[in-house]
C-alpha cells in the first residue's frame, strides 16, 4: 500500500429531472482525497456517512444501486470498473453494501497511472438487489 493520496472521483446516474440540484446542497459528481491506504471498505464507508456524505438520489419505494469502481474513467459501470457492492437504500432497507469484493481490498488496487479512481453508482431501477447482487457475483 502506498502512502501517498488517492483522489476519488464519485459519481452516479440520474434518477430523475432535478436530481443533482442543490438539495443536499452538491452536484451529483464530485472529488475527494483519500489517504493512500485506505481499503474500499473504509472509502464507501467515508463516503455514506456522516454530514458530508454522498448522496444517493431519492426514490419512491427504495432504490437500489450498484456500485462500480475503477481507474479514472468517465462511467466504469457502463463496461469499465469492478462491481464492488450492490447497495439497497431507502423505504426501511439498510444501506449497508451487500460487497461482491472483499472489503480489506485496497483502495489504490483499482487507481490508474495517476493514482486516482473512480466509484461510480449505477441505479438498478426496480431490479431486486439481491437478485442482481447474485448476478454480479456470478459474472
Amino acid at each position: 500500500m502506498t502512502a501517498q493520496d488517492i483522489t476519488l472521483t464519485v459519481d452516479r446516474d440520474r434518477v430523475h429531472a432535478g436530481d443533482e440540484e442543490y438539495p443536499p446542497f452538491r452536484m451529483i459528481r464530485e472529488t475527494r482525497s483519500l489517504p493512500g491506504d485506505i481499503t474500499v471498505g473504509e472509502a464507501l464507508d467515508v463516503l455514506t456517512r456522516g454530514s458530508d456524505r454522498y448522496h444517493l438520489a431519492s426514490v419512491a419505494g427504495g432504490a437500489p444501486w450498484a456500485l462500480h469502481g475503477g481507474p479514472e474513467v468517465e462511467k466504469p459501470g457502463a463496461d469499465r470498473g469492478v462491481a464492488l457492492a450492490v447497495i439497497a437504500a431507502g423505504q426501511g432497507r439498510a444501506e449497508e453494501p451487500r460487497w461482491l469484493v472483499d472489503v480489506g481490498l485496497p483502495l489504490s488496487r483499482l487507481a490508474g497511472a495517476n493514482g486516482s479512481v473512480a466509484f461510480y453508482f449505477r441505479y438498478l431501477r426496480s431490479a431486486d438487489p439481491e437478485q442482481t447482487w447474485e448476478r454480479l457475483r456470478e459474472a
